[in-house]
């Protein structure tokens, strides 16, 4: 205090204002910007979560037409048959889908199951010959059946005939237990 008597009416006002002033400073550093970006982190969080809510309510708004498309396509990929009905099953569907396109198959072996905790995968190695534009077919329609049937491991070589090929494929069908 005797620092302060010192010190003329003015310079005292000028020390109450520096005060005032540093006092402010502080306060707006140590208090005010952490909870202004804290807020303004809350604040980002919070659009974050209305935004996944936005999206889970669009999806249980949805609900029943998701469950009608899941029940038409677990019909198909749900295994209620034995493994030997599946296999013959999936050689009789191959063989129904390349005869419709003219697609003459020269073998089919059922290839080893592939199971899982969930699903089962059966694969078949088909050989067979046709035209490029029927093979485009056949696989368009294997690929594009209501079952889970994809190709993989697909071979083509040229026959004497310019317009015919040879094809080597495997075919899988995907099964949930």
């Amino acid at each position: 205090m005797d620092f302060l008597s010192r010190l003329s009416k003015k310079e005292r006002r000028l020390f109450y204002i520096t005060v005032a002033v540093v006092a402010i400073v502080f306060l707006d550093r140590v208090v005010f910007k952490p909870v202004i970006n804290k807020l303004e982190s809350f604040n980002g969080k919070i659009s974050l979560e209305e935004k996944k809510l936005e999206k889970s309510m669009l999806i249980l708004a949805q609900e029943q037409a998701i469950n009608n498309e899941y029940k038409k396509f677990a019909e198909n990929i749900k295994q209620s048959q034995s493994e030997e009905e599946v296999i013959a099953g999936l050689l009789s569907s191959i063989e129904k889908m390349a005869n419709s396109v003219s697609v003459f198959i020269l073998d089919m072996k059922p290839g080893p199951v592939d199971k899982s905790e969930f699903y089962k995968k059966y694969s078949v190695k088909v050989e067979a010959e046709a035209k490029i534009n029927n093979l485009s077919d056949f696989i368009y329609q294997l690929e594009n059946s209501p079952k889970l049937l994809r190709v993989s491991d697909f071979r083509l070589t040229p026959q004497k005939k310019e317009t015919v090929l040879k094809v080597s494929m495997t075919v899988t069908e995907v099964l949930i237990n």
